[in-house]
């Protein structure tokens, strides 16, 4: 009544499987470093969250000193 369709058939070739380098373990931690090193944040130190409280503490002291005189 219906007529099934074929399978379609793909020339998808694998690019692990047709890869021929082989690489060590030794080679994956030395890029695996790499990587993290260059993940790592590199901010400016006013940026950095303690270089920041000590800014909020001498602001509120500031303004605690300032309202002193008034």
């Amino acid at each position: 009544m219906f007529n099934h369709r074929k399978n379609k058939r793909f020339s998808y070739k694998s690019r692990i499987k047709g890869s021929e380098k082989v690489e060590s373990k030794e080679d994956l931690e030395v890029k695996w470093n790499e990587m993290r090193d260059r993940s790592k944040r590199k901010g400016n130190i006013l940026t950095s969250l303690p270089a920041l409280i000590i800014i909020l503490v001498s602001i509120f002291g500031l303004i605690y000193i300032l309202n002193r005189y008034m």
